[in-house]
């Protein structure tokens, strides 16, 4: 059992030091043998067990002797353990991938943070998305955002004080980014596009954000519904065909591309603010670049 720790053990520090690759080596060859139901020859694994109660019994040779006994119980409870810890390093990496988070959407500490550099985003080449505001404005903001985001929902007071506040010298854009891990976040895009061509795009966004809930339980009937409360006729025809699935795609693309890595993302001027709490900065960089 311990070879397939040791394998983990030294193959990370093989990358530090040489002296520690034949031992990996050696642990690679005693986690083969057992794969295949074959025993371990290598005798890394005795020797391993040799060299921890031979260290135990300095301390105490009690808890030697104990250890001695159940070793096959110890193996197997620290490489169960390792296991379960590999697992939640892994999933706590793919939240962050994600959610920018590694607890994923409820947030909290993460010891990854800092791992993401925003200076190395690329600022948007496109001004299209939806937008408000004055397009002859020296500021410009746009944002990256997904509809079933709880952190972009929550941005969504800032978005309307920005634009409440600054709308005739800020020219605000919003681009689509459908997180895979948030169910209908691709639909919910496209649905917002069919509300756009019936000129109700922000009341539909409004609607979007406010019943998240609703769409995840309920998935395209809460968006049929949603529609059908704001009189959209032509939406059912729109949304059934995808007609403006191409836009979606690429709208999703340019945000891969500027190398998003959680929503929402904001711009302002070219200079990146991510996460939680980003809206906060955006309108301090707004504030700031219209000298107030």
């Amino acid at each position: 059992m311990l070879c397939f720790v040791a394998l983990a053990v030294f193959l990370f520090l093989s990358i530090f030091s040489a002296k520690y690759r034949p031992l990996a080596r050696r642990a690679l060859g005693c986690v083969a043998k057992k794969a295949l139901l074959r025993p371990c020859e290598t005798g890394l694994d005795e020797e391993i067990r040799a060299k921890s109660l031979a260290w135990l019994a300095n301390i105490s040779p009690n808890a030697a002797a104990f250890v001695n006994r159940h070793f096959e119980a110890f193996s197997f409870a620290f490489t169960a353990l390792f296991f379960i810890s590999l697992f939640f390093a892994l999933q706590g990496i793919y939240n962050f991938v994600i959610f920018g988070n590694c607890n994923g959407p409820e947030g909290g500490f993460c010891i990854y943070s800092g791992l993401q550099n925003e200076a190395l985003l690329k600022a948007p080449t496109s001004l299209g998305g939806m937008a408000a505001g004055n397009p002859n404005a020296n500021v410009t903001v746009v944002e990256f955002g997904c509809y079933t985001c709880p952190y972009t929902r929550d941005a969504e007071p800032g978005v309307h004080a920005l634009l409440s506040d600054y709308g005739d010298r800020v020219y605000y854009v919003y681009k689509a980014f459908p997180l895979p891990t948030h169910a209908y976040s691709r639909e919910s895009a496209l649905a917002a596009l069919c509300a756009a061509d019936e000129g109700k795009y922000w009341e539909y966004r409004a609607l979007l954000f406010d019943s998240q809930d609703r769409i995840e339980k309920q998935g395209a009937d809460a968006l049929y519904s949603l529609a059908s409360s704001l009189s959209l006729a032509k939406f059912n025809s729109c949304y059934s065909s995808g007609k403006h699935l191409d836009d979606v795609e690429q709208t999703a693309g340019e945000c891969t591309d500027a190398g998003i890595y959680g929503t929402p993302t904001f711009f302002v001027n070219g200079k990146p603010f991510v996460g939680p709490g980003s809206i906060n900065q955006t309108l301090s960089e707004v504030r700031r670049l219209l000298g107030e």
